[in-house]
């Protein structure tokens, strides 16, 4: 089998929002949550799912704005691997990036309707970035969008991760799951 390399982020992605495989995606680990759950403070601190959604989709939608930038990437270096963003931020436009509150508030138990709007937003912004990957082509995967899209992945799943064990600290992972 020869795959492209777009087919790789393409099946990456599939699996990181809603084709179950031995791990499961964030559609999934989001089903049936309702608004006090996500809400829902850890023991000893910590993000709540709210926040660590909103975080995802801070870091999903640029990823999609980032995909549709046309400015050519970086030169690379022959000394050092640049890998798009993965390392220090390259410049003061990360700084920036990297200071932003992305994870918000704990978000409200009491206020099911942004808690459905916050869902129907990560749809969204998933979908966006589905389409986008759709269009793209291995001849636009210069350095730095590799770097971009192999860290978005590998960060969705880590986050995908803390949601469920948030959930299963909580009580509200559906039993049938385990």
């Amino acid at each position: 089998m020869n795959r492209k390399q777009i087919d790789i982020f393409r099946m990456q992605f599939d699996f990181v929002w809603d084709t179950e495989t031995w791990f499961l995606p964030l559609e999934s680990a989001l089903a049936g949550l309702n608004s006090t759950d996500a809400s829902w403070q850890p023991p000893g601190g910590g993000n709540t799912i709210w926040q660590t959604v909103n975080h995802l989709n801070y870091y999903n939608a640029l990823l999609v704005r980032q995909l549709h930038d046309t400015t050519p990437g970086t030169e690379t270096s022959e000394h050092k691997p640049t890998y798009g963003d993965i390392g220090e931020p390259p410049d003061s436009k990360w700084e920036a990036v990297l200071a932003e509150d992305t994870f918000g508030g704990a978000g409200d138990p009491a206020d099911s309707d942004k808690w459905a709007a916050t869902e129907a937003e990560t749809r969204l912004i998933c979908e966006d970035l589905r389409q986008s990957l759709a269009q793209m082509n291995d001849s636009q995967l210069d350095e730095e969008r590799v770097g971009r899209l192999a860290r978005q992945m590998l960060h969705n799943v880590y986050h995908i991760g803390q949601i469920v064990f948030i959930r299963k600290q909580q009580g509200s992972w559906p039993k049938e799951r385990e």
